[in-house]
């Protein structure tokens, strides 16, 4: 492809005519490697590197994954795609036998942005649609800043969807990948704000801890009231100022709660460890699967659209992994203490309450705003250790969905409450088909990866998403007797996409319940 080379030969064997693997000839290509789209030499393919680097210096999000060549845009699936080019036949026509999604759809961000979501449909579940084949894609644009004039603008021939074979040759492994997966990340949760109405809210600010810890919440959030630049605005908008209120709905794509509503239920989102943030499951598959699928938008927009629920998406890598727990401790206790705490002032008093008042305020009004958590991997054991250290906001979890997570009910031997409430109905957990058990086919390597057993019919494929998985006693003892659920793929990164129904089936069940409760006390209340 261009001047991409993938080298099949033996790791002497040089590209350019010297053939020689001289010292003064250029370096040998490794056997099996990909040189960078464009490149033909290791010289070459380094230089690009470490030019892209450089381009992406002090650049962030939409601004530097541009600047590098690269760009997300929205893909329809075929029933859309048709959909959108109605009023074109011509270009429907084109479109349906392009090898690649048509370049005409970048100005389509999203499903979202596509499908009707006008502020009638927004919780009613009338005009809600969504379109789960439809999906927003990395394109590789035709070069870098570095690579283009003005007068050399990228022509729709070299745009080039980013998959999983053809990654290499865009995306370099190493330090290249961490520079674009991490702007990737940056686009996707901006294009997720956009669209969902959410906004970031700084829950640490401590710098001898390391930077500000921030997380995702929907734009209604009390605890954005804190918040320097946008303390006066929110504060006329969640006290019902007239023009503020019009102008935000005309603004945002997700009207926001002005009334801020005591009871409405906050979905909270927590991913796993290592480098990816809030908000993102998979590095991988966000690169070469889409915005949908590597992140938790389907999740947010569930919780907003359909529902109507705040949001909580909190950032446990945002200082490393290595402080990930206690990131995500203080992001919790932050968040939820915050919002109840403000839900709970008077209008003679806000000044902030002590630890204790704040205790004691969470524990007269914990069935005032329910929470539903999704924990994935290592998220759903530091939920656990921080349930285990402060039980005090247990009564209001309606809902946990614990995805591949890394807990053990062991751990709360001393705490019997909080061991079998993670053993109760409120809880499941949704398995990705090759976790090791005694009923898996699935072996482990001398180096800790999970082979799998390659037989198409075997179970560690082909289990259904949704599915009860039959434990056994190894499991049993680590994780109790909790609801298991097969997520349907055999992906540990895709565990929450697949099962995204499974997950979304559980917290609808315990919704009923909470509304069935709060109708009782209703009615017992006005006998």
């Amino acid at each position: 492809m261009g001047g991409t080379q993938s080298s099949q030969s033996d790791p002497t064997t040089t590209v350019a005519g010297t053939g020689t693997g001289c010292s003064d000839g250029p370096r040998p290509i490794p056997k099996n490697f990909t040189l960078l789209h464009g490149c033909s030499t290791m010289e070459e393919h380094e230089h690009k590197i470490a030019a892209d680097v450089a381009i992406a210096k002090g650049l962030e999000g939409k601004d530097a994954l541009s600047a590098l060549g690269f760009e997300f845009r929205f893909v329809p699936c075929e029933l859309h795609m048709e959909e959108m080019n109605d009023n074109s036949p011509d270009e429907a026509e084109e479109d349906r036998h392009a090898t690649q999604p048509s370049t005409k759809l970048s100005p389509k961000a999203s499903c979202a942005s596509f499908l009707s979501l006008s502020d009638e449909s927004y919780g009613s579940g009338q005009r809600y649609q969504c379109c789960h084949d439809c999906a927003t894609r990395l394109f590789y644009i035709g070069g870098s800043s570095a690579e283009m004039t003005d007068e050399s603008p990228p022509s729709d021939a070299s745009t080039i969807m980013i998959t999983l074979s053809n990654r290499k040759q865009f995306i370099a492994d190493g330090p290249h990948y961490d520079l674009i997966a991490n702007i990737a990340q940056e686009t996707a949760q901006s294009i997720m704000c956009s669209e969902f109405n959410l906004e970031w809210v700084t829950v640490c600010s401590d710098r001898n801890l390391g930077p500000d810890v921030k997380a995702m919440v929907d734009a209604d959030h009390p605890l954005l009231l804190e918040e320097g630049e946008n303390k006066a605005a929110l504060h006329e908008l969640l006290l019902g100022g007239g023009a503020a209120t019009e102008e935000k709905k005309e603004d945002g794509v997700i009207p926001t709660d002005v009334s801020m509503n005591k009871t409405k239920a906050t979905l909270l989102i927590a991913t796993g460890r290592g480098k990816v943030r809030a908000g993102i499951f998979s590095r991988q598959h966000l690169l070469t699967a889409g915005i949908e699928i590597g992140t938790a938008w389907h999740f947010i927009r569930e919780a907003r659209l359909r529902r109507g629920w705040g949001i909580a998406v909190i950032d446990p890598n945002a200082r490393g992994e290595g402080v990930g727990f206690d990131t995500f401790k203080r992001s919790f206790s932050r968040l939820f203490v915050a919002d109840d705490a403000s839900n709970n002032m008077s209008d003679e008093s806000t000044k902030p309450m002590s630890r204790q008042e704040s205790v004691n305020s969470l524990s007269t009004s914990a069935q005032s705003s329910s929470i539903y958590i999704l924990a994935h991997s290592a998220g759903g054991g530091q939920l656990v250790r921080h349930l285990r250290e402060d039980s005090t906001l247990l009564p209001s979890i309606k809902a946990i969905a614990f995805t591949d997570s890394s807990h053990n009910v062991q751990w709360c031997k001393s705490q019997p409450t909080l061991m079998e409430f993670l053993q109760q109905k409120n809880c499941v957990y949704v398995r990705s088909n090759d976790v090791r058990s005694s009923q898996s086919c699935v072996k482990v390597s001398s180096r800790g990866k999970d082979i799998q057993c390659g037989d198409e019919r075997c179970s560690c494929i082909t289990q259904a998403s949704g599915k009860l998985v039959n434990t056994d006693t190894f499991w049993e003892h680590r994780f109790g007797k909790i609801k298991t659920l097969w997520a349907g793929s055999p992906d540990h990164s895709l565990a929450n996409y697949a099962g995204r129904d499974a997950i979304w089936g559980h917290f609808d069940e315990h919704t009923k319940e909470v509304t069935t409760d709060e109708d009782a006390r209703w009615v017992t209340g006005h006998k």
